[in-house]
């Protein structure tokens, strides 16, 4: 041996292998050749897999990396009620025969925005509540997720919510620094903010914000204008251009084209059959 650095690699390499990347900091990943069926630990980070039996490649590493990163990004800038919904997907929607159609428009909704360079999407979910429109957003967010090996950032809008919280920034800093953080992220201006954002029950924010709502949605669209958005509303698309105006439904329809989905009358209301 020329030093004692290489004698101790030559003996951490009898008693140990690499296993991958550690996806915290970069370095590997080693287990003793005694338990290949553990999770691997990182030596430079202390990183330890949880996931203990299954072996992993660089490439399962990567996806985990791009997930946690995904994941990290979507709950720093989205202003959402509860995180149980974010467990939707197409194959836990409760299928009825009245929302077969509406589902596979969603799904090819998301193959679409799944797709390299792919044109912009604006999509609208219009119907009555308890259709399924949020679900199936959600649903479209965790199917590009998967499609792109989590390589796709999103941004969920929980209106109401974010108009409530719009009007508690003006006496509380934390509240204006998340509703600023999101703008930023929405407006996308350098090319690295939100890929996709998703207002979610629009039409259903206080009023006693009338004219804020409305100018905010407004800005929101322009941001938006050649970028992926989805919008979920109660409201029929004309009187989103009366609530709003009708600039702003220009602008979302600029690239509707077989990306608005109506839930009809004829979907049954989920929530009563719970």
């Amino acid at each position: 041996m020329d030093n004692l650095g290489d004698a101790i690699q030559a003996t951490f390499s009898k008693h140990f292998i690499d296993v991958g990347t550690c996806p915290q900091c970069g370095a590997r990943l080693f287990v003793p050749k005694a338990r290949t069926d553990i999770g691997g630990a990182c030596p430079t980070c202390g990183y330890i897999d949880s996931n203990k039996h299954a072996v992993r490649t660089d490439e399962d590493w990567t996806l985990e990396a791009n997930k946690n990163d995904q994941i990290n990004y979507f709950m720093s800038n989205s202003i959402i009620p509860g995180l149980n919904m974010m467990s939707n997907t197409f194959k836990t929607m409760k299928m009825t025969p009245e929302l077969n159609n509406v589902v596979g428009v969603a799904k090819g909704i998301a193959g679409r925005m799944a797709k390299h360079n792919h044109r912009p999407i604006h999509s609208l979910f219009t119907g009555a509540s308890g259709r399924g429109k949020t679900h199936a957003a959600i649903s479209i967010i965790n199917e590009v997720w998967r499609l792109t090996n989590y390589q796709y950032k999103f941004i969920f809008i929980d209106y109401p919510l974010f108009v409530s919280m719009q009007q508690q920034a003006i006496n509380d800093k934390d509240a204006a620094k998340l509703i600023n953080k999101v703008m930023y992220e929405i407006r996308d201006e350098k090319g690295k903010g939100a890929d996709c954002v998703v207002i979610d029950d629009l039409g259903t924010e206080p009023q006693m914000a009338n004219d804020w709502n409305s100018s905010k949605f407004n800005e929101i669209m322009r941001a938006r204008e050649d970028k992926d958005i989805i919008i979920t509303t109660n409201l029929a698309a004309e009187k989103i251009a009366d609530k709003y105006n009708d600039q702003t439904m220009s602008r979302l329809r600029k690239f509707a084209k077989g990306n608005f989905i109506n839930f009809g009358e004829t979907i049954p209301d989920y929530r009563r059959a719970m």
